[in-house]
């Protein structure tokens, strides 16, 4: 079970560390509702408000982040308000997550329990846990909250610099997520210069994030993710009791 935390939370962290939450100061259009056209915003501003126009109500997202000749992928439905999602990807090892409210469900080869799902309360959870940190959808922040510049190049294109020490003080510091990003920009060798590429569509939702670090001995950490089905409702479904176990108390003292 402990060697599956990491790979998990990583996993997890790619389809959220980007950019909920991002507090940008614009209102969060909805899915019905029209929103002014994104070439009319400041650029930075656009992208920063993409990122919460596309997480005001249910989306999938796909995503992928690689390492070298490692790569993590991953899609997930998801309702950020609702907090429910659904995850399923390799890291490297098929992995599967489900989230209602604050259950969280869990299954994995290198779970040890004997049966597939591993249901956690994540209010159990340990204030610094990583799976906290990853299955809090209101307070993750992310790259996005450090751009600190961006330009339109056509087509609701834009390319920019994202800081990460920034995105760090813009973070919350619940749920380990600003000592997760302050992490991070010690391993980049530039942390204040990250650049990234993103896809803002009519509504000015983000559609497409890609986003390379450079680090000091990893090589390149090469994040892409796309945004869809902006409104169309997610449901999630609880896995069968039977092939459910709790987690043990003492496995809480990893989580």
């Amino acid at each position: 079970m402990r060697r599956l935390i990491p790979a998990l939370s990583i996993a997890l962290a790619v389809t959220l560390v980007s950019g909920c939450g991002t507090n940008s100061g614009g209102p969060a259009a909805s899915s019905s509702s029209a929103a002014p056209a994104a070439s009319k915003v400041e650029p930075t501003a656009a992208v920063k408000q993409g990122m919460d126009r596309s997480l005001a109500g249910p989306l999938t997202m796909d995503a992928s982040v690689k390492a070298g000749n490692q790569s993590i992928t991953m899609s997930g439905k998801m309702d950020p308000a609702a907090r429910t999602l659904h995850l399923t990807g390799k890291a490297p090892e098929p992995i599967e997550a489900r989230l209602i409210g604050d259950a969280a469900y869990l299954k994995s080869d290198s779970l040890d329990g004997e049966k597939p799902w591993m249901k956690i309360d994540l209010t159990k959870l340990r204030p610094n846990s990583s799976l906290r940190q990853s299955f809090d959808l209101k307070s993750q922040t992310g790259l996005i909250g450090g751009v600190v510049s961006a330009q339109e190049v056509g087509g609701g294109r834009y390319t920019g610099v994202a800081d990460l020490e920034k995105a760090a003080e813009a973070a919350s510091s619940e749920a380990g997520m600003r000592e997760g990003l302050e992490s991070t920009a010690k391993l980049a060798k530039d942390p204040k210069a990250v650049p990234f590429e993103a896809t803002l569509d009519a509504d000015g939702r983000l559609t497409a994030l890609s986003y390379t670090i450079a680090t000091k001995k990893l090589g390149d950490l090469v994040t892409e993710m796309r945004m869809s089905d902006f409104g169309k409702p997610v449901t999630v479904d609880v896995p069968p009791a039977s092939e459910t176990e709790a987690a043990s108390e003492e496995m809480y003292k990893f989580l």
